[in-house]
């Protein structure tokens, strides 16, 4: 199980769901998180940043390096590693994937009583449209599905 987190962007305007990876991360390692209103805010820092379409996470990798060692992962902790691996990632494959999956879920629940072939059908069609559309936003971890 992994541990989710509600995280709100340092304008407070808006807010991304977190995962982390078999809770080997506490949530302080995000130290700042900004989305595309308040991104100016971030004074850019390739070693310790990743940007996801309009979005910056900004990591303390030298803490998140002590825990690596200290579950004996070799790999160096960077931006890419972290989030590629889902150490500290978007729960879903966007900011806001949690959220759309619920509101998808809630809507089509009616029909999963009527008849569940179609509520299946339906919800693998809804969600195959959104994922297409994250991929051609050009969402990082979209691109890897």
């Amino acid at each position: 199980m992994c541990l989710n987190e509600r995280r709100f962007c340092e304008c407070r305007r808006n807010s991304a769901f977190l995962s982390f990876r078999d809770n080997l991360l506490p949530p302080e390692i995000l130290l700042n998180l900004y989305c595309p209103q308040c991104r100016h805010q971030a004074v850019w820092d390739e070693t310790v940043m990743l940007e996801d379409c309009g979005w910056v996470l900004e990591y303390d990798l030298e803490r998140a390096q002590g825990y690596f060692d200290l579950r004996g992962i070799r790999q160096r902790a960077t931006p890419g590693f972290l989030f590629d691996e889902g150490y500290l990632s978007w729960l879903g494959l966007a900011p806001g994937d949690f959220e759309v999956n619920a509101r998808l879920h809630r809507r089509l629940e009616p029909l999963s009583r009527q008849d569940m072939a179609l509520y299946l059908k339906t919800l693998k069609d809804e969600w195959t449209t959104h994922v297409a559309g994250l991929k051609a936003a050009g969402w990082r971890k979209a691109q890897a599905t």
